[in-house]
This record gives structure tokens, sequence and C-alpha cells, in this order.
């Protein structure tokens, strides 16, 4: 893929691209990988699979690292991973969402260790009326500055990750609905940030994944959603209406409020196009609407007095913030300080200075012409952060247009375009164009 842009690379050029897209506006990329993925017909117990995905690029300056490595086992449903490997979480339409919460797909993959149902599972013992996924995982984010603390630097801050959904209705079922939650915790350096509690790395493993509390406070920055989410399979048509409710628990304060989240209502056509058909048809439609304005405890479980405020995405003790090589975890919504507009308010302790907006998002797939078309459009309305406050409200309007052709040549293989534009006064004014070529399935 070749792109150019007027300025920094289009919000929606790399935004949500797993951190490979560089930010530079002017560059070309080459991504390629190889898989070996499970045979959802093999009646063996055991399978295996892994694989392998290199992205180079060259702009401003050279650039190259590996998005996915990893190797897997899959024992019945039980799915054990080693390496980094692409991921979200929570409940959401992930073709065209902005982005869950809490991990998005924003940033690169980072090596973990996980044990995880990744399909839903049906519990026998309801009639398979319900049914269940989940993961747990822990995984490696290296160095971090650090806010406050014993030190100003720790060499090694982790990931932990657990999420556990139940679906109501069998897959037969017209209505199913949906709920579950997700739990993510940066931890690390807690014998060097707080030596006199003697925390040793398992200890302070113990308090990060249970939530224990420790002189009043929480070990690791936590964040997460409680999600519920509802879906209904028409004759023609699919719709899924979700919401996402945001907790969030830093090393000092700690949050839950029923007004800031994610809801979202997804469409997508069910009934196929007549075969050849080239006219004009949509084949889904998303929109989301956003707020994470509030961030205030307005119902706190303990000490009632008390309304204390988060700061989502950032933390109090590690400067890293929600993020993994310069990218956010969550939604990319909150962007990293550098890629604002270089007249906004920034402080060196925060990785975004842009954690409380809301934002009306839409986006839209069709075909036309043996076209497929596909739209995506993000309206913000932005208001910094409790510690670095805008100047009253900041508008965004956030464009991208996309169009692909599957090619006669090399099965699987089509050329797309698009075009992008940020407009407001959260990222400089700028205007994009990527052109490229998709290769997938085998060679032949």
């Amino acid at each position: 893929m070749a792109a150019g842009a007027t300025a920094q690379t289009p919000f929606w050029q790399h935004a949500n691209q797993n951190g490979s897209i560089p930010l530079n506006g002017n560059f070309g990329i080459v991504d390629a990988g190889i898989y070996k993925v499970y045979n959802p017909h093999n009646p063996r117990l055991i399978q295996w699979s892994a694989g392998v995905q290199g992205i180079a690029s060259y702009g401003k300056s050279a650039n190259g690292f590996l998005s996915d490595l990893y190797a897997a086992v899959k024992i019945g449903k039980v799915e054990i991973l080693a390496g980094q490997k692409r991921m979200t979480a929570g409940l959401v339409d992930t073709t065209l969402s902005s982005g869950s919460l809490a991990m998005a797909g924003n940033a690169r993959p980072y090596p973990r260790v996980q044990v995880a149902i990744q399909e839903y599972l049906p519990l026998y013992f309801t009639n398979d009326f319900v049914a269940l996924k989940f993961t747990y995982s822990d995984g490696y984010l290296g160095a971090s500055g650090i806010n406050y603390g014993s030190v100003p630097r720790i060499s090694d801050t982790y990931l932990h990750q657990k999420q556990l959904y139940f679906r109501l209705g069998r897959k037969s079922h017209r209505y199913r609905v949906y709920l579950g939650a997700n739990h993510q915790a940066i931890w690390g350096g807690e014998k060097e940030i707080m030596p006199l509690y003697r925390l040793d790395m398992l200890k302070a493993y113990w308090y990060t994944i249970s939530g224990k509390t420790l002189d009043y406070r929480k070990i690791g920055n936590h964040f997460g959603t409680f999600d519920i989410g509802g879906e209904w399979h028409g004759k023609d048509w699919n719709f899924f209406l979700y919401r996402q409710n945001i907790y969030e628990t830093g090393s000092l304060f700690k949050v839950t409020n029923f007004e800031d989240g994610l809801n979202g209502l997804s469409v997508k056509r069910t009934k196929p196009l007549p075969k050849g058909s080239s006219y004009f048809a949509f084949h889904s439609f998303l929109f989301e609407v956003i707020g994470t304005r509030n961030q205030i405890n307005r119902y706190p479980i303990s000490e009632l007095a008390l309304f204390e405020r988060a700061n989502y995405f950032n933390s109090y003790v590690y400067q890293r913030g929600w993020s993994y090589y310069g990218s956010g975890i969550g939604s990319p919504l909150a962007p990293a300080s550098a890629t604002t507009d270089g007249d906004l308010p920034r402080n060196n302790s925060e990785f975004t200075n842009n954690n409380r907006f809301w934002a009306f998002h839409t986006g839209v797939t069709a075909t036309w012409l043996h076209l497929k078309l596909s739209f995506r459009g993000t309206y913000s309305r932005n208001s910094g952060s409790f510690l670095t406050p805008f100047e009253g409200v900041k508008q965004q309007v956030s464009l991208w247009l996309g169009a692909e052709k599957n090619l006669n040549i090399l099965k699987g293989c089509s050329v797309y375009s698009a075009l992008s534009s940020d407009i407001g006064k959260l990222y400089p004014n700028t205007y994009g164009l990527s052109i490229g070529l998709r290769k997938s399935g085998f060679l032949d």
C-alpha cells in the first residue's frame, strides 16, 4: 500500500489498524503473513495453529516489526496460546465500530500467554440455552516512566486481561441476549514504586487479578467494561444493539458511573444478492454514540461521601497510560497527545490529553458495479482531560471512504483505494489518499 497526506496520516487511515500504519502522512507499506488455522471439520480432540505477520513501512524513516507471532493448541474447545496476536475485548461490531473502549485493536499486539474458549460453548445442563466464552491472559508491555512512586522509571510492566461473556438463546433462535464483562490491569514494579509495602511480584500479581485493596489503594491501573447486547435475526437483516459501561480503578481513584460508555446499533444484510448483481445495494449500517465526559463516581460502593474522579486511558502511576508502542490500547477516540493539534494543552504525565468527549460515529458498507464500498465518519466534541482541560469544546470530523474491486488474477486478489480527511480543532486538518493491492488465501 502507498499513501500520501497533506500533514500527518488522517485519523481513520491509522485508527484500529493494530499499530501498523505510520503517522507521518506519506509512506509505503508492505504487510504480509502466513497462518496455519484450525480445521473446523477435523474430528481430532487436539489441533494446533500458528501465525506470523511482518510489517515494513517507509516514510520519513524506515520501520519494520512482527505484528502477529504466535503458536496455539486447542484441546476440545479450550485454546492455549503463546505469543502476540491481534485481539479485541467487549461486545461490539468489530467490522465498522469506532472501537471497543477497553481493547480496540488500535495498538500493536503485545506478547502474552492466554487460555481461552474463543467460541460460545453451550452448557448442556441448560439445554444449550446458555452459552459462554472467556479469556484469561497475562502479557508484557516493557518499561515505563513513573508519575507517582519512589523511582522515576521501571524496566517492566505487564498487562493482565480476562473476560467472561454469556449468550442467552440457542444459535438457532431468532432472538439472543449477550451479557458479560472484561477486566484489564497494567501493573509491575510495585517493589520499586512502593518499597515500604515490600510487595514481591507474586503477591503484587495476586492483588492485581483479585482487585484486593492495599492500604486503600488498588495495585495496578484497572480499566474495563460491563456489557449487554441484544440480537435479532430477521429474514433479510440482522440487528445487534449493544452497550459498554465503563469502570475504572487507578492506583488512587475508583470510578463506576452509568453515564459514560459506548452505545451501538449494527444492521447487517443476511439475504444474499442475486449472483452477478451489479446494482447498488447496502450491506451493513452502524451507528454509535460514545460518551466519556463524566468520569465521576456518583454511585460509590464505599465511602459514600466521596465523589471521586477518574482519568480514563491515563494512569496516575504509569506515564505510558493505556498504551503500547505509543498507540492507545483502548478506544482510538482518546488519542495519544502527540497526534493532537500542537496548540492544545498537554501534560507529560498523561498518555492522552483528550479523554473527555462525546462522539457520534457511523459506518456503512455497500456494493455497486462489482465494487465493494465502505464509509466511516465520526463527529466528536472534545473537552481535554481534567488535568489538561481545553479552552472550550473542540469539534472534530474524521471521514474515510474506500472502494475495492476483485481482480481476475491470483485467486483472492483485489485492488483498493481510500480517501480520508480530518477537519476540525482536535487534529491538524489533513487530507489523504491511499492505494494498495490485497491478496488473501493460497497463491494458486
